[in-house]
């Protein structure tokens, strides 16, 4: 029966001690689409990706310049926080202290400033963007599109 007891309590602090890791890769910002906006874009397209910006100003043609700032490389992952749950489970809780450290190195804070005329529509977009995709997630990508293509012409 002690054996039971002593099984029990150890789950129990196992799992009490696990958590920090597993909550973190569920927590985060979700990154902006940057497809969803271009030069021509109304503002409201640009702030529901980026949210409000941090600073605006008033530009000698009339035109604002405004810059967001938001986090790319930390969105809730759920496949990632299974990950941490299971390694903890595996060694005993001692993952928490790295799995912590890498989850709070996650992300980066980006900056892109954009101008918008004076009916708010972009003009230019300045600063961070993404990369284009490369080798086979540029494939995965174009194979995707291919078979949604030809999925619409079906219909």
């Amino acid at each position: 029966m002690k054996n039971s007891n002593g099984t029990g309590t150890f789950v129990c602090l196992l799992l009490t001690c696990s958590g920090c890791s597993v909550a973190m890769a569920l927590s985060g910002n979700p990154q902006p689409n940057f497809d969803a906006f271009d030069v021509g874009s109304i503002r409201k397209q640009v702030e529901i990706q980026l949210g409000k910006p941090v600073t605006s100003e008033m530009l000698p043609d009339g035109n604002t310049k405004d810059t967001y700032q938001f986090e790319m490389g930390n969105s809730p992952n759920g496949h990632r926080a299974a990950m941490n749950f299971y390694i903890d489970l595996a060694t005993f809780g001692i993952w928490e202290l790295p799995g912590t450290i890498i989850e709070a190195m996650m992300g980066d804070d980006q900056k892109t400033s954009v101008i918008y005329d004076k009916n708010d529509r972009v003009v230019s977009i300045e600063g961070y963007r993404p990369p284009e995709p490369t080798g086979t997630l540029k494939e995965s990508i174009e194979a995707h599109e291919e078979k949604k293509e030809r999925s619409s012409r079906k219909e």
